[in-house]
């Protein structure tokens, strides 16, 4: 049953390193459940959120009373500190990838400032600009930063998809197809020996479900019709259990509760393999949706320092 997972892990191109199940089959449905915690939200996150989103609207409300203006007072600090901010996000790209800045060990430190800063910086422009348009040049600066915004918005999201929690380690497609791996052998030990029917049918439900290199519309209705196929091959693969439990019972000389216990644990190995299938194929999407997202996000984040540039020198030459 082994072999058969690793090729079809190979099929999509996912590194699968399965170490050997040296605490037997019992210890599956733990190894699965720790691997595959949910996604937690942040409450800080949450707070953050609710505070930026009333902030906005008590602005929006009081922006008649006209207690901030662009080019003198308060308003006009606001829209250096928020410009500043919106620069500072630059940091969190380069010192990622530096050891000076110890990349890797203190990422989670940068990213949670880089998410600070890009709800700050909008926020400090907003108010800024006093929820108005102005010039041609400002508008275009504020445009330029509310789609860097909105992007780096629907980012987090997606961010959030492919990492375990918003600042946790990476998420990896390989993670739950070796533990889908594990329940394959597991499976081999509940119904009392390999079955060439029931490896088959985990194989074609793996096929099916993490097809070799979909486009990105084929890999999105792969994922949307996921529940229909999880449930179709749940009930393929447990046909097939429930035969070859009742051959090796007979077999064997099974006592009636120990088939029982057999096909009892068979059901749970079942269950948790087709949710890791299903994680992976989920997982993949996301992946790909994000290294999509940045194709978009990094050109706008150009746009608006450039427009932003333009903006300052227009203001303070004209």
């Amino acid at each position: 049953m082994s072999g058969a997972m690793l090729q079809r892990a190979e099929r999509v191109d996912v590194a699968v390193a399965v170490a050997p199940a040296k605490a037997g089959p019992a210890a599956a449905p733990a190894i699965i459940k720790a691997a595959l915690a949910p996604v937690q939200s942040s409450l800080t996150a949450k707070l953050i959120g609710i505070m930026t989103v009333a902030l906005l609207v008590i602005g929006y409300m009081n922006k008649q009373r006209e207690i901030f203006v662009p080019g003198e007072g308060i308003g006009y600090k606001f829209g250096i500190v928020g410009g500043c901010a919106m620069l500072l996000l630059l940091l969190y790209p380069i010192v990622k990838r530096s050891r000076l800045f110890g990349a890797g060990t203190k990422a989670v430190f940068w990213f949670r400032w880089h998410m600070f800063l890009g709800t700050a910086g909008p926020l400090l422009i907003f108010y800024h600009s006093n929820f108005s348009l102005g010039a041609v040049n400002s508008n275009i600066a504020l445009f330029a930063m509310l789609a860097v915004f909105l992007s780096g918005v629907v980012g987090r999201y997606v961010y959030g998809k492919v990492h375990n929690g918003m600042y946790g380690a990476k998420l990896d497609v390989g993670t739950y197809l070796a533990n889908a791996n594990r329940l394959m052998q597991g499976l081999a030990v509940d119904v009392g020996g390999s079955s060439a029917k029931i490896t088959n049918a985990l194989a074609q439900h793996c096929d099916r479900a993490l097809p070799k290199s979909p486009g990105l519309l084929r890999a999105l209705s792969n994922t949307l019709l996921m529940p229909i196929k999880t449930r179709n091959a749940k009930h393929r693969i447990m046909s097939e259990v429930r035969a070859s439990v009742l051959a090796n019972a007979a077999k064997h000389n099974w006592s009636k509760a120990q088939q029982t216990r057999q096909l009892r644990q068979a059901r749970e190995h079942v269950s948790e393999f087709v949710y890791a299938v299903s994680r992976a194929a989920q997982l993949s999407l996301w992946e790909r949706m994000f290294s999509l997202w940045h194709v978009f996000h990094v050109p706008l984040f150009f746009l608006l320092l450039v427009s932003g540039v333009i903006h300052v020198i227009a203001v303070h030459l004209y």
